[in-house]
């Protein structure tokens, strides 16, 4: 390594290291109502990222898991950005744009899906791609995107954040041209791994289901969304508990498949909370927990694979995975009105049931992420 490489690499991480401090000042900003010196923060942020990728060229010297740890902690950073904002206008307007909602699920989607892809990458052996024109224009995309709705230009946030999923999709699927082009990685998809990526695939789709009506009242939806929203959630189910069931009968269990799974259950399972803080059926604080919990332990499991080790699944995630999801049919079907009409007393205590099934479920969940902590002692000693 020359020194003039060493500088280099040294001047790219502290000019990301500050890059990450001004996007921690954007959402103090945020939450203070500040959203003019948000902005203004923001279109630092920019011009920073433009140095780092065009004039540093941190990509090309640095190590690989220094560059998967500062992709994830800009993506993390901007899908919290993102997520802010969207919370914050839920807060202040009975009306909030959708699309907003759509594109942090495509944020988080993005993030995990490239951090398990990379990470396997990594443990074959081989060098991460650099980042592509697609890739590079999403991240710039996503920044103004963040400007547009930060000053409120109502004519042009649709149209940015369009603009900025449509760019998540083509950097995504360069990155995949690019990982499977190579024989080594083009092996078939088994049918377990299909059933977990369907739940990837359709949760978007829960979203147009769930509000169907454009009204943030879900009571007001049309009795037969109500009911596709159900059969979506209990299809959920069912592929969660077949595709562990069918990876193992059919000797099909892959490194992919333990990673896929847990992610494919958080992404439908955050943005059906999300939906429910929309209606009222839950609080930002219960949700904001459930997605702490979440991340902190998908963030275990990272600093694991870093290692070599694979986190396995233990009893008490188990449990919370399927209280999440009866927890949410149990909402979900009470909000039909005929089912409430039919139970005895229970349309009565319809107006708390939502939150309090929404606090076991926290609790439950809260629970299982200490549980997986103190598991896993022996991995956090190698970093702390």
């Amino acid at each position: 390594m020359t020194e003039n490489t060493s500088d280099v690499r040294f001047r790219s991480r502290v000019w990301s290291v500050l890059r990450a401090l001004v996007f921690v000042c954007v959402i103090i900003f945020i939450w203070n109502g500040m959203d003019k010196t948000a902005c203004a923060f923001v279109g630092i942020a920019l011009i920073m990222g433009w140095v780092n990728l065009y004039q540093l060229r941190a990509q090309e010297i640095e190590k690989p898991y220094y560059r998967l740890w500062l992709n994830i902690i800009d993506g993390a950073l901007s899908f919290v950005v993102m997520t802010s904002i969207f919370v914050r206008d839920l807060l202040q307007n009975e009306q909030v744009e959708k699309l907003l909602a759509v594109g942090c699920v495509f944020l988080l989607a993005r993030l995990i899906a490239h951090t398990l892809f990379s990470l396997g990458v990594l443990r074959e052996g081989k060098s991460l791609p650099r980042k592509r024109r697609w890739s590079k224009l999403a991240n710039i995309s996503i920044t103004i995107t963040m400007g547009v709705y930060l000053l409120n230009l109502e004519d042009y946030q649709q149209i940015a954040m369009v603009t900025s999923i449509l760019l998540i999709l083509a950097s995504t699927a360069a990155y995949a041209y690019w990982y499977y082009r190579d024989p080594a990685h083009r092996k078939p998809l088994s049918l377990a791994s299909q059933l977990t990526m369907s739940r990837i695939v359709l949760t978007p789709f829960f979203l147009w289901v769930f509000f169907y009506d454009n009204d943030l009242d879900y009571s007001n939806n049309s009795i037969v969304f109500k009911s596709l929203a159900l059969i979506m959630v209990l299809g959920f189910m069912l592929t969660d508990f077949l595709d562990g069931k069918l990876a193992r009968k059919m000797g099909e269990v892959s490194t992919l498949g333990k990673y896929l799974d847990p992610f494919s259950d958080k992404i439908s399972n955050m943005t059906i909370f999300m939906c429910f803080i929309a209606t009222g059926y839950a609080p930002v604080w219960m949700v904001a927990l459930i997605y702490f919990r979440e991340s902190s332990v998908e963030t275990l499991r990272t600093l694991a694979a870093s290692e070599g080790l694979i986190m396995p699944a233990r009893r008490s995630g188990k449990w919370k995975t399927a209280l999440q999801g009866i927890g949410i049919v149990a909402i979900l079907l009470g909000a039909i009105d005929p089912v409430r009409v039919l139970i005895p007393g229970f349309d009565s205590i319809w107006d708390v049931f939502p939150m309090t099934v929404m606090g076991v479920i926290t609790a439950i969940t809260i629970i299982s992420g200490i549980d997986y902590f103190v598991a896993s002692k022996h991995i956090l000693k190698k970093f702390v």
